[in-house]
């Protein structure tokens, strides 16, 4: 769909293509392609299904969750799309904690989502590398180590704060 509204705008405005290719953001274009084979090689190695597998081994419900959004957290600051995070952690929760009630279950992914919500503005992931493509060059280092602060120190604080929420309903 992307393709097709591109090449319809391509049509309509006849930019000229030198200029653009020129302005594009390519150190944001190569980051972020980077990080996607990364983590292609990691879910094609079994490196992704592996973790899962130790994860499953936790006995305390509550290490698992934390675990379990530590691990998120830490995936979402350095992969580009939301989309894959949670297309590996929702499965990766239920391995863990197979024999969870859905209302439980679903209190659970929402505090493991929040946790990959507030870390989506790495400069790493899609999010934050708009930001730093809309940024005027000068201001761009200052405006990643503000990124990457906030992201990291995110992945850092809010997976045991939001254990709470887990906690709260009994698991």
């Amino acid at each position: 769909m992307a393709l097709l509204i591109g090449l319809a705008l391509q049509l309509v405005f006849r930019p000229d293509s030198r200029r653009v290719v020129s302005e594009l953001p390519w150190s944001v274009v190569l980051l972020t392609s980077g990080i996607m084979v990364y983590v292609g090689v990691l879910e094609r190695t079994g490196t992704l299904k592996a973790i899962a597998e130790h994860l499953g081994g936790i006995d305390n419900a509550l290490l698992a969750v934390l675990a379990v959004s530590y691990l998120a957290a830490v995936f979402a600051t350095v992969e580009s799309s939301t989309v894959a995070v949670l297309g590996v952690v929702v499965p990766l929760a239920a391995a863990v904690l197979p024999h969870t009630e859905s209302a439980r279950f679903t209190v659970l992914l929402i505090a493991v989502c929040a946790t990959i919500g507030a870390v989506a503005i790495s400069p790493l992931h899609l999010g934050g590398g708009l930001i730093l493509a809309n940024t005027e060059e000068a201001d761009a280092p200052r405006v990643f180590r503000r990124l990457m602060a906030w992201s990291v120190g995110a992945a850092l604080v809010l997976p045991p704060a939001l254990l709470v929420l887990p906690l709260a309903t009994g698991l």
